[in-house]
This record gives structure tokens, sequence and C-alpha cells, in this order.
């Protein structure tokens, strides 16, 4: 188990433009954080990450042209894609020191992905040794079934059995119980 460190802070002023600053608290407002917490989430995301991992280049591109793509695709391509989820992980997670298992992928990738790269959002229930995972990957089928399918290579790579797995309008559901316990 790994013991987490109180960060040290420092205090900064910082001038802002004053339209972007009621972007920021209107965002801060809609994901219920302090405007605090919403700059250091930006600044994490954009600067300390992408330093300390830089594994892989990320691109910025509209959601509506994204979707053309994943429309456009064939499913065994997209299937095929989501296959490599595995090796992705397990090369961001060695680059950053981090075991690659369920309470790992679940806090440092799955939430990651939720807060920083709206592929879905994420929650999860543990109880004792049965986990569930929850995705929600919006109304785009092709894009929910990707997603179910790039989970599910990532749960198998840890050798994990699904003992339940579902898609309905894109909540995708998986539940197992840990084999380490």
């Amino acid at each position: 188990m790994e013991i987490l460190k109180k960060a040290v802070t420092n205090r900064i002023t910082l001038r802002i433009q004053n339209d972007t600053l009621e972007v920021l608290k209107n965002d801060a407002e809609k994901k219920d954080l302090t405007l605090n917490a919403l700059v250091n989430k930006i600044l994490v995301k954009n600067v300390a990450y992408a330093e300390n991992v830089n594994v892989v280049e990320t691109m910025i591109i509209p959601h509506d042209l994204f979707f053309i793509m994943v429309e456009k695709m064939k499913n065994s391509e997209l299937i095929e894609i989501a296959k490599e989820g595995p090796r992705i992980v397990k090369k961001i997670f060695d680059i950053m020191g981090v075991s690659y298992d369920i309470d790992h992928i679940n806090a440092n990738y799955f939430a990651v992905l939720d807060k920083y790269c709206n592929w879905f959002e994420f929650s999860h229930k543990i109880t004792g040794s049965k986990y569930r995972l929850i995705f929600c990957a919006g109304s785009n089928d092709k894009w929910a079934e990707f997603i179910q399918n790039y989970v599910r290579s990532i749960l198998e790579s840890l050798k994990i059995v699904i003992s339940y797995e579902s898609n309905s309008d894109g909540i995708i559901i998986f539940e197992f119980t840990h084999r380490d316990y």
C-alpha cells in the first residue's frame, strides 16, 4: 500500500483576463470545485503530467470531428485499437513507476481519463473483494462499444474474470471479484 504525502503548496499571485476568469469560475462551479482546485487540475494536466509522463503526445480535436472519425471506422478496427489498451497503460505505468494492478488503474488511469480527457464518466464501488466499475460513455453507440472493449482488454490483461458485464444506453458496467483477496 502506498502512503500519500501531503502536497507542499506555495501562494502565488496571477493576473488573468476577466473573460478567462469568468470561464474558470463557471467551470469550477459546474464541477463543484473551488477555483484554486480547478486551476491546480488544469496545471497538473497541462504541465506536470506532460513533463513527468510525456509518453503519449496529445492532440486537441473537436468532439464532432472525432466522432465522425469513429463513425467511419469499422467495428473490427475499433476492436483492434481497443486491444492496445493494456500495452499503452503498462507503458505509462512503467514510466510513472506505478504498479499495473486494478487499484492503480482505477485511481491513476480510469479516473484520469474521466477528469482530464472526458472519454467517459467513471465511478466504482469496492465492497470487500467485489468490484463494480461504471463508465458513462455518452450516447454514441460505437464509442460506448469501443470503451467497453478497451476496458475489457485491460481487465483481462490483469487476469480478472468478469462475472457481469453490460452496456445499455452508453452505461457500461463491469463486476468481478479481485483474485488477490
